[in-house]
């Protein structure tokens, strides 16, 4: 299997997963928080829910598979698949949007309490922070309702990022297209060099030397914007007076968004 555009963007995702500014490991972090998000995932209310959206995600799996066999234009097929993912967001959103807003406030409410700025999911932490998941599991598990801190997050030295915004910069966004093409290509190329090759010691030859090629070629066309980026968000790290920048997907409550600041100087 080549690599596909998931991997792209996990590449990419490197570059702001986890930037330190230089003082970072001498610094006082104790306002910093975690949480194992896959903790509270695992509890009760969560396994309960995502059961329920198993079953059923599977019987509109059915009904879809049914409806498509049916219909003959291709608006047609279209229109059924556009209401089967939106009937299938619909159901995840109903089943999991309470639990999830009860979790991210019983989040808030401990870390208020606490008196932390920012709080991080677990699996970005190596070192050092105050861990927090104890106190936010009995929180949502517990019989009352968590209470919504008065005051907002304070100021923190701990930045986050959005990806998504990054990704649609226009140097990001055209290294990944020329990179998509190039993978594309290549893929057509391999499939007829299979097609000729006489054993599974050629195809094996085939696919190392194919994987080679994409992998020299991710380097050239991202490689520099990579590092472009990677500059950047240093700089702004340094100009906020910031310890380190996350990916929004690693922040959990709290921390300083800084994305505009890098989205803008990478124009």
């Amino acid at each position: 299997m080549t690599p596909t555009i998931k991997t792209l963007a996990g590449t990419l995702g490197l570059l702001a997963c986890l930037v330190a500014a230089p003082a970072a490991l001498g610094s006082d972090v104790s306002d910093i928080g975690y949480v194992d998000e896959a903790a509270i995932g695992r509890l009760p209310a969560f396994e309960s829910a995502q059961k329920q959206f198993n079953d059923e995600r599977q019987s509109l799996e059915q009904s879809f598979e049914a409806q498509m066999k049916t219909v003959k234009s291709s608006a047609d097929q279209q229109r059924v698949q556009q209401d089967f993912q939106q009937r299938i967001a619909q159901r995840q959103q109903a089943l999991f949007g309470p639990l999830f807003a009860r979790a991210q406030t019983a989040i808030a409410s401990v870390a208020a309490n606490r008196s932390l700025t920012v709080v991080v999911d677990k699996r970005i932490i190596l070192f050092g922070g105050l861990d927090i998941t104890k106190d936010v599991v009995e929180l949502v598990s517990g019989p009352g309702v968590p209470v919504t801190p008065v005051n907002t997050p304070p100021p923190s030295n701990v930045g986050y990022i959005d990806q998504g915004a990054l990704d649609q910069t226009p140097r990001i966004k055209a290294a990944q297209d020329r990179f998509v093409v190039y993978r594309q290509d290549e893929e057509k190329r391999l499939q007829a060099q299979l097609s000729q090759a006489k054993s599974d010691d050629q195809r094996r030859v085939l696919l190392k030397r194919s994987y080679a090629e994409l992998d020299q070629q991710q380097q050239q066309l991202l490689g520099p914007v990579i590092q472009e980026t990677q500059n950047v968000i240093s700089a702004v790290a340094k100009k906020r007076g910031l310890l380190l920048v996350v990916d929004q997907a690693s922040r959990v409550y709290g921390g300083t968004d800084v994305t505009a600041d890098v989205v803008s100087a990478l124009k």
